[in-house]
């Protein structure tokens, strides 16, 4: 009995020397990671009681070394310390140690549960499982240092054209900002860069009547549309400069713009038919696609629109349209939504504030949102909607123009791939021609 116990004693006692020589054996073989990059990073404060800290999305770049948010936080956004949370290629294979360098000149050694100065916070340096490879990350931590949401406007030109115009209408068509005007035998034209506004040159224009109504002047893939309401015609232009009448199958009433669509888009226009007016849809003019019709009290001419396209929904899509003259000629004070569902033009009423009178309104689409440029006593304001169209209300304070922007109804609005608004011209109160030319921004579009 006691030579078998030994025997099994003997037996344990050898495996598990055998165990402790192979597990020894393989911590001598660990081969730890030199990754020092880091894959993760957030911070949080308990001060931050809105979460706006730990909602952040920082970028880690790797190639520049530098861990910041694009996404500035909001303006005066202030807290004294932060939390980190830094991870690297994998959680159960920790950095041997991470380094803080803060402004100025202080440098030690982090650990998860220490509370940083975030305003101070410069580098960040890492040293990987390996403890021998390391890499340094700079800092930024960017928080807007202007109100984002206030406009900024600049003059940039007083008295740019040549004459003084009997009517006038700006269009951006290519790379260019085209200010079309009448005088008295003739219709001319100034452009300047898209990016520029101050220096401008004469363009020989060709084939357009002087009867041509400047207010339809229509841009769209196609080049520039126009209607003359004393012909009947619709002239059209590829570059802006040679003119040359379009041979519509219908007597065309307006031109409401480009229908947005998820891809492509025609033109949505109004047409007479056998004495109805009707939505219709082109590309050219040669050929229409007739569509359902026209609400009796939707407006024809003078109107403002602008094309409503948020890039994040199928359905928000469509053109709004603000007063003025229905066909039957009476003054309209409704803002309507005129959206393509099913093959049929839909139109509804936005809310507008019984205070907004829309006559000589300029309609524009900036920053996800539309905005209606009014005149008020005395100056002009600007309204958006929050919910593309469907309610408005005035700007606030921080949206204004400058003092010495003058007073004016049916200027001419855009916008550009810059985020900036262009305004042109306009008609004074005592019924003048406005010539100038005013480009504004918001703050969060010119840096912090």
């Amino acid at each position: 009995m006691i030579s078998k116990y030994f025997s099994l004693a003997s037996v344990l006692v050898m495996t598990l020397l055998s165990l402790s020589s192979c597990l020894n054996s393989s911590n001598d073989n660990v081969e730890y990671s030199p990754d020092a990059q880091i894959y993760a990073f957030s911070i949080s404060s308990k001060t931050d009681t809105a979460a706006l800290l730990s909602a952040t999305q920082f970028t880690i770049d790797q190639i520049n070394g530098r861990i910041f948010n694009k996404k500035p936080l909001p303006y005066q956004f202030h807290v004294d310390s932060v939390l980190l949370s830094i991870r690297g290629a994998s959680t159960y294979s920790p950095f041997a140690q991470v380094t803080l360098t803060l402004h100025p000149d202080s440098t030690f050694l982090w650990r998860a549960s220490d509370s940083v100065a975030v305003n101070r916070l410069q580098k960040i340096t890492t040293t990987a499982p390996d403890g021998k490879s390391t890499r340094t990350y700079t800092f930024e931590l960017h928080i807007y240092q202007k109100d984002p949401y206030t406009l900024t406007w600049e003059n940039l030109k007083t008295n740019y054209l040549p004459v003084a115009p009997l009517s006038q209408q700006t269009v951006a068509l290519g790379e260019r900002l085209i200010t079309y005007y009448r005088t008295v035998d003739r219709i001319e034209a100034v452009c300047t860069p898209t990016d520029d506004g101050v220096e401008w040159s004469s363009l020989n224009i060709q084939g357009l009547p002087t009867t041509t109504d400047l207010s339809t002047l229509t841009v769209s893939d196609k080049g520039i549309f126009v209607l003359d309401y004393t012909s009947n015609t619709v002239y059209h232009s590829p570059d802006g400069i040679v003119w040359s009448a379009v041979s519509a199958p219908y007597s065309v009433k307006a031109i409401y713009g480009t229908l947005p669509a998820t891809v492509g888009g025609a033109l949505l226009v109004a047409i007479d038919h056998d004495n109805s007016l009707r939505f219709a849809e082109t590309t050219d003019f040669t050929q229409v696609v007739m569509r359902n019709k026209v609400p009796d009290n939707i407006p024809v001419r003078d109107f403002a629109a602008t094309k409503v396209d948020n890039p994040t929904s199928f359905s928000v899509k469509y053109i709004l349209l603000a007063g003025r003259t229905t066909a039957d000629n009476i003054p309209s004070n409704q803002i309507w939504i005129l959206q393509k569902k099913e093959g049929v033009i839909s139109s509804i009423l936005s809310r507008v504030p019984s205070s907004l009178t829309l006559q000589g309104n300029s309609l524009f689409y900036y920053d996800n949102k539309p905005y209606l440029m009014a005149a008020s006593a005395g100056k002009n304001l600007l309204y958006f909607s929050d919910n593309f169209g469907l309610d408005w209300q005035e700007a606030e304070e921080n949206q204004s123009f400058p003092a010495s922007f003058p007073k004016r109804t049916h200027a001419s609005v855009l916008t550009d791939t810059k985020n900036h608004i262009w305004i042109f011209g306009g008609i004074s109160s005592d019924q003048a021609q406005i010539t100038d030319v005013w480009r504004g921004c918001l703050n969060k579009f010119t840096g912090m």
